[in-house]
């Protein structure tokens, strides 16, 4: 009876689409059920290609790591109320490796997907720029050793892909992860739609690539639907010492190694499973860029190129442009960008922002200081915002302001216009109208 009772439960369970738990463990093996803590896989590509939606796979302490091809590839897709979630278990801090013949650690071709809680370490420390020179050269020269040439641009997180291969993704969150030291870029997401890219930290990416990467990077979106309102979103990230050392093969030139860059959205890419795209048709959605800290980072600290319906509120740009003397905010050949309440603290004999170029890039409430000033807007003043302790050191920088800081009490308090709760999750404004920049002074 007891036999007939747990098959009549089981049956009811999985016709009810009840939600499964994956577990992942260093110690682990892929011959275990992966159904609890004592019977773990070894490798989250295991649990990955058992996952459906709803299912989450918990990863537990170690290190997992891919000398070829990614660590992790996820192509399976949630659904809008059931995502696929992948998350270090609650207490653990497992750690992904990447060196060699991967070009990305961590793929993400499914819609519906959470990924948080991971620490991805890439392979800097091993590699030196004239190696990666050497690569560069002989790639330019004719070269096709593509998996010789994998080990200098290993990206960390990539979501989607060139158009060839995109399986057009949607409804992505990465979140709670830092992301480090890769020679490709860190979080990149490319002919995506619905990306939230949120509390992760970002350092030290983009050094030895060939192909122009950023620490944190939207590419070419495409309409998964005609909806106008935020469908991408990067906020309340720590991004810093992001930059290329090695020219773009495209151009043969240096560029980017931004620490967050919104790159091309005017003329989305067709998506030929969603017919609400065509071929031509612009990006439709905004992009919300708000409270974040990106610092000595190469490029800019925040960047909008030919990238249309983007608000970039409440965040602290520091001592950017330090390779390519772009300014710490700068949009570039851009339309309906509202750039407000930020703090724009430039390196000696750098750049706080550019001059726009058309009437529809609005500037307001931002405080610039120790640089050229391209522009200014509407209550935007140049004063020294007193940080508690400005550094390029990311285990020394201290952005939040003091008591006395100009920047206090000196954002557009407009609704939708500032950001509602801080960096840390403090709700604005604490006084009389929300603070510049991605920290509210609270003490």
């Amino acid at each position: 009876m007891k036999i007939i009772i747990s098959i009549g439960i089981l049956c009811c369970a999985c016709l009810q689409g009840i939600a499964a738990n994956f577990y992942v463990a260093a110690s682990g093996n892929n011959s275990n059920t992966g159904a609890s803590i004592k019977s773990p896989f070894l490798t989250i590509q295991k649990a990955a290609d058992l996952a459906t939606a709803g299912d989450t796979v918990f990863v537990m302490n170690g290190t997992y790591k891919s000398v070829s091809g990614p660590l992790l590839n996820i192509t399976k897709s949630g659904k809008a109320d059931k995502y696929i979630v992948f998350k270090s278990y609650p207490g653990h801090t497992p750690k992904l490796t990447a060196s060699g013949n991967v070009w990305n650690t961590v793929a993400i071709n499914g819609s519906y997907i959470l990924f948080e809680g991971f620490e991805m370490e890439g392979n800097n420390a091993n590699l030196t720029y004239e190696g990666a020179m050497a690569v560069y050269n002989e790639h330019l020269n004719g070269g096709k050793n593509y998996s010789g040439y994998a080990a200098f641009n290993t990206n960390a997180i990539t979501i989607g892909g060139p158009k060839a291969e995109s399986k057009f993704p949607h409804h992505i969150v990465v979140r709670n992860c830092i992301v480090h030291d890769f020679p490709g870029g860190g979080i990149s997401a490319i002919q995506t739609d619905y990306v939230t890219i949120e509390n992760n930290v970002v350092f030290n990416n983009a050094w030895y690539m060939m192909y122009a990467g950023s620490g944190i990077s939207i590419l070419t979106p495409f309409n998964s639907d005609q909806v106008t309102g935020y469908k991408n979103i990067i906020r309340n990230n720590i991004v810093s010492g992001n930059k290329t050392t090695v020219p773009w093969i495209q151009l043969k030139r240096l560029s980017d190694g931004n620490g967050i860059i919104i790159d091309v959205n005017q003329h989305a890419y067709n998506n030929q499973d969603s017919p609400a795209a065509t071929a031509k048709e612009a990006y439709t959605g905004r992009t919300l860029v708000e409270n974040n800290v990106s610092f000595n980072n190469g490029g800019s600290g925040i960047h909008s190129f030919k990238a249309d319906h983007v608000d970039i509120i409440n965040n602290t740009a520091y001592h950017n442009g330090t390779v390519m003397n772009y300014p710490d905010i700068f949009t570039n050949q851009c339309q309906d960008v509202n750039i407000i309440n930020n703090i724009m603290y430039a390196r000696d004999g750098g750049l706080c922002n550019s001059k726009p170029k058309n009437t529809t890039e609005v500037y307001a409430n931002n405080v610039y200081f120790n640089g050229q000033v391209g522009h200014k807007g509407e209550n935007d003043i140049e004063a020294d915002p007193q940080f508690v302790k400005p550094s390029t050191d990311h285990n020394l920088a201290d952005f939040k302001l003091k008591k006395s800081s100009p920047a206090v009490n000196h954002g557009s308090g407009v609704k939708g216009f500032f950001s509602v709760k801080d960096i840390l999750g403090t709700v604005r404004p604490k006084e009389t109208a929300p603070d510049c920049g991605a920290y509210e002074q609270t003490f």
